[in-house]
């Protein structure tokens, strides 16, 4: 194979991982209704677990653990942040109505 036929089938993983981020995105943001407070929608307990079942499935699929920890860190934080900013809209939202 290739150097660019690898490079294409990267792209193309690419794609489908940008698809699933934004499938991810919207379940987080529904979620965000469901949340309280700011400890609610950080939820250290549920990324720990989560965190604990990556690292297993990480192994599972012969990926390095330490990418998977690493990636998936800057992910839940990212995903946090956008929760975050829905959350304070939501609850702006509903103390005004």
């Amino acid at each position: 194979m290739a150097l660019e036929e690898i490079r294409g089938e990267i792209d193309a993983i690419d794609a489908r991982i940008v698809e699933l981020l934004g499938a991810r995105q919207q379940l987080v943001m529904r979620a965000a209704a469901f949340k309280r407070n700011t400890q609610e929608v950080q939820a250290p307990d549920r990324r720990a677990r989560m965190m604990v079942r990556l690292n297993e499935l990480a192994i599972t699929h012969g990926v390095e653990p330490e990418l998977v920890e690493r990636v998936y860190t800057t992910l839940i934080d990212g995903f946090i942040e956008l929760e975050q900013r829905r959350h304070e809209v939501i609850t702006a939202s509903t103390s005004t109505a």
